[in-house]
């Protein structure tokens, strides 16, 4: 009867507390693409009543990386010298 009952009812995942940083609001990129990547088997297993859920985490994801790559052009720019100009 227990067997049966696996296959009815989804694999939930273990709740854990993780401290991300000073004030416990972000969250690390790693929970993210793994949530990700469930979300993504919800939506193919379960249906798309898990798309918004699929959406929310594609964006959240991607604004990640567009701010990571806006640090490292920033980086890259102050570390240029202006032309025509001496001194720092």
């Amino acid at each position: 009867m227990c067997g049966d009952m696996d296959k009815e009812h989804p694999v939930i995942p273990k709740r854990y507390t993780r401290k991300y940083g000073d004030d416990d609001t972000d969250v690390a990129v790693e929970d993210l693409r793994t949530a990700y990547r469930v979300a993504a088997r919800l939506v193919t297993d379960h249906g798309e009543q898990y798309l918004p859920l699929f959406e929310r985490l594609d964006h959240e994801i991607q604004a990640h990386e567009k701010r990571q790559e806006m640090k490292a052009r920033a980086l890259q720019v102050s570390k240029r010298k202006p032309k025509g100009r001496s001194g720092p």
